[in-house]
Parts: structure tokens; sequence; C-alpha cells
């Protein structure tokens, strides 16, 4: 969606009126979180600050929710109660994660994760501080937090003070991920004390007046390959909520179509099958008989591409016709859609398929790749840094 906002000045000094809706004034950057929970960013680093993006483009900007949309009127409805009519609209409202306990922090959407933060400095910050987490999921998300945590842990030389437990269904972690791979992240965090649950589920999050309940059930093959534990319930001081994510429920309840997991469906072109006018984007949105996974490098570059066909569809909107599917850009994803995770330690973890590899330069790749993105938008913090500190190695902590 940032490509698309830095093309409203354009469309604004055309005559045409462009609003921004979404419920917080600052995006947070999903692939800089886990190290700045790792103590390696601080905030004002890792978002962009859209209220100021609206205002140089022109744009009105409405803080609020989006709770319902009419694709027949042709309105979005916010949790103010307030209706904002289109005529063309670009849909980028992320995923959510399901049944959320009230006890827990979700990792989507994703400025709720920084709500760990203080947990953690408060932790750290009194000599006899401990921290019990629990991490419920083991995917990538869930995976990457924990090794950046435990990372900074070691840093302070406070290892011991950190209980961590890591609950995942499958029976290993980072499902779907290449053997190798998932046997390097669990022999990390072992090593740095966390104790992974496999095979088991969350059955119930008891929240208490100082902390935490998790109750959990052991049922499958991996419980078998998990460390051994005492009981079925942990106490915690913080859990975190990374399981998988489904579309916010107001997509579903549009009559629009979607897929099984609440996204909706769109063409090549990102626009949705029966209502030209509707175009989404990122996390949201689920390409029809071209399901693609849920991460960053497919949501950043279909990025230009829903700029592309705005601009194009509301030129043909002012000539007063929706423009064909044949007069858009298609969107053209990776083959294989490449992933580095930090690891709390100078060494990235690079994955491409079935092939995986761990190594400092992956890291140094990670971080020229995610400054030099955030650069663009947030030039306050970014702006004047050189090629050296786009390629910092800097990490949670600097053993392995």
């Amino acid at each position: 969606m940032l490509p698309t906002i830095a093309q409203a000045r354009d469309w604004v000094d055309r005559g045409i009126e462009v609003t921004l809706i979404d419920p917080q004034r600052w995006l947070y950057y999903s692939g800089m979180v886990p190290e700045y929970l790792g103590g390696v960013y601080d905030l004002d680093e890792i978002r962009i600050d859209l209220e100021r993006l609206a205002r140089e483009a022109g744009m009105s900007f409405v803080r609020e929710r989006a709770t319902a949309l009419d694709p027949e009127s042709r309105r979005v409805t916010t949790a103010d109660g307030d209706e904002h009519p289109y005529d063309l609209l670009a849909v980028d409202v992320g995923a959510v994660n399901p049944a959320v306990p009230d006890a827990a922090v979700a990792t989507k959407p994703i400025f709720r994760i920084r709500e760990l933060e203080p947990t953690i400095r408060d932790a750290l910050a009194s000599p006899s501080g401990t921290l019990h987490l629990v991490i419920v999921g083991g995917g990538a998300a869930g995976t990457e937090v924990a090794l950046n945590v435990t990372g900074r842990f070691h840093a302070a030389n406070r290892a011991e003070d950190l209980h961590l437990t890591i609950v995942e269904q499958e029976d290993h972690l980072l499902p779907r991920f290449p053997a190798g791979m998932q046997d390097y992240a669990a022999s990390r965090l072992r090593e740095r004390g966390a104790v992974l649950r496999l095979g088991t589920t969350v059955e119930r999050v008891e929240k208490r007046s100082d902390d935490a309940l998790v109750q959990m059930r052991a049922d499958g093959a991996g419980a078998a390959q998990g460390d051994a534990v005492q009981g079925d319930a942990v106490q915690a001081d913080a859990v975190l909520w990374a399981t998988g994510t489904v579309g916010p429920s107001f997509l579903e309840e549009s009559g629009l179509p979607t897929d099984d997991r609440g996204f909706l469906q769109v063409t090549e072109q990102l626009r949705t099958p029966p209502r030209p006018r509707i175009f989404a984007a990122g996390d949201c949105a689920t390409i029809r008989d071209r399901p693609l996974p849920k991460v960053g490098v497919h949501a950043v570059k279909q990025g230009p591409d829903l700029r592309t066909n705005l601009d194009r569809s509301l030129r043909q909107l002012s000539a007063g016709s929706v423009p064909p599917a044949s007069s858009l850009t298609s969107f053209r994803p990776y083959p294989v859609a490449p992933l580095v995770l930090s690891t709390g330690t100078r060494e990235g973890l690079w994955t491409a398929g079935s092939r995986w590899a761990a190594h400092p330069w992956l890291l140094r790749l990670k971080h020229w790749i995610d400054r030099r993105w955030i650069r663009s938008y947030a030039p306050e913090q970014w702006g004047n840094v050189g090629w050296r500190r786009l390629l910092g190695p800097e990490a949670a902590c600097t053993q392995a």
C-alpha cells in the first residue's frame, strides 16, 4: 500500500479525493519487529508515520478501524459508525490471529506485538527480574521472536532469568520449512534454555491477577520429540499468540468471494472478480488458483502493481468506464519466495524452497533489505544512513 500512498499526491493534484483509513498512526514493519524485541532496534526505527505520509500526499486520514464493507452501495463503515463512500477501493488490511485469548498478545495485526516489549524491558531492568514467556506457535513469526528474545537475555548475561516455552501443534518447529532449518532453530533455542512443546495444543489460557496459566494437551507424534516437562500447565508472565492467520471478519461479511480462511479472492490484477472497482493486496488477499504463503516478500512485490492498476483505473473511470483486465498489470510472484530470519546472533537464517543456509552475511543481507526498504518511508530515522549502517551486523547477542 505504501507505493499507492506515494502516488496519491499526483491523484490529489488531478482533483481526486483520496482517503486513507487505518486505526493506527504508525505502520510497524514486520520484518524488523523480532529484532526490536531483541533490542537491536528502537521503536522509532521500525515504524512509518502514516499520518505524515497522508498529510504530505494531500490525503484525508481517518484514524479508525474499518468494520464493514458494502460493495452494493460502495461504502466503508468504520468503528465510529461513519460511512465513507468510494468510487475505487484498495483493501490492504492484513491478517489477524484467530481466537486470541484475553491474556495473550497477538502477532497479527503486527502493531500488537509491541505490547510485549515493556514486559521484556522491565524484567531486564531489575537485577532480580525474571520472565516466564510462553509463545504459542512455532512458525516463522514465533520462532524468530524466540530466537531474538533469548539472544537478548544472553547478551545481558541473564539467560537463567528467562523461562521460555514454545508450544507448537506440529511435530517440528518451522513446519513446512526444510528439515535442516528446523533442526538448526530447535538446537539454538534448546542451547539457550528454551523448552519446546511439540505436537501439543493449547486448550486454554487462564488470565489471573498477576500472570496467566497456559493449559495444554500433548496429542501429536511430535510430543515424543519435544522436551520432557512436568504437567500440562505452564505459568506465564506473558503469552505471545503466534498462530496461523485469517482474514478480518468484515471481509467475509461483505459478501465478496473469500477463501476458506476469510481472505479476499482476487485475480492476477489484484482485483476482486465480481467488483472491478475493488482491489486488494497483501496478506488480506489470495490470488485465485495461485495461493501464496503469507510472507512479506509477496506483499512488497504487489505494492507497485497495485499502484499501477489503481492509477489506470482512475484514468479510465474519469473517462466514464471501468478498465478491462487486459489493460491492467498482472502480478507475477517470485517462483520461490526467499525468506531471511534473524536468529538473535550475528547469523541470518535464509531459505528458498527446499534450500536453507545460516551465515553472518545473511544477516547483513537481511539488514540491507529491511533498512533500504524502510528508509524511503521513515527519513527521520533512516534517510541519512550510509551503506555501512545498512549492512550492519548488529544482533541481540554476538554469540551463537
